[in-house]
């Protein structure tokens, strides 16, 4: 039985490696048929550590991460259920929101509009919907506003 050398992430990264490496199709199915069944590939676990690491190291919205994970060979079923147990959708609103009041004290010098641009920008690069982005800002400027009253 073939040892893998290294440590895929993905059960779709492993079949990929072996088969540009010119493994046979019944090897590569056997190994990693060996390997899931050692608890060597995981993908529900892989798409569960993948989601709370970018939720705590690098946020993005619940559509960039799933995008993430398709292109890791994830299964869209796995995805959707991952997320939903990980990351619902109240917790994107409340990660967004997290991000925007961050960074929004640090642009607090410059002019509404400019803060606002910035806001919408930073807040689009990672993901996040269009109306979500709107809503995030105005509710962190409204709070801006009170706390320079």
């Amino acid at each position: 039985m073939l040892l893998l050398r290294y440590r895929p992430r993905t059960i779709a990264e492993a079949r990929q490696r072996m088969s540009e490496q010119g493994y046979p199709n019944d090897v590569i199915e056997a190994t990693i048929t060996q390997a899931i069944a050692t608890d060597q590939l995981d993908d529900a676990a892989f798409a569960r550590l993948w989601v709370r690491d970018r939720m705590w190291h690098h946020p993005l919205s619940r559509s960039a991460i799933s995008q993430e994970l398709r292109q890791k060979g994830i299964h869209q079923d796995l995805i959707e259920s991952t997320l939903g147990a990980e990351y619902p959708a109240v917790r994107e609103i409340e990660l967004a929101t997290e991000l925007a009041s961050v960074r929004s004290q640090r642009l607090g010098m410059l002019k509404p509009e400019k803060r606002r641009n910035r806001l919408v920008s930073f807040l689009s690069r990672r993901g996040f919907a269009r109306n979500l982005v709107y809503q995030v800002v105005k509710s962190v400027e409204k709070e801006l506003d009170r706390a320079e009253d």
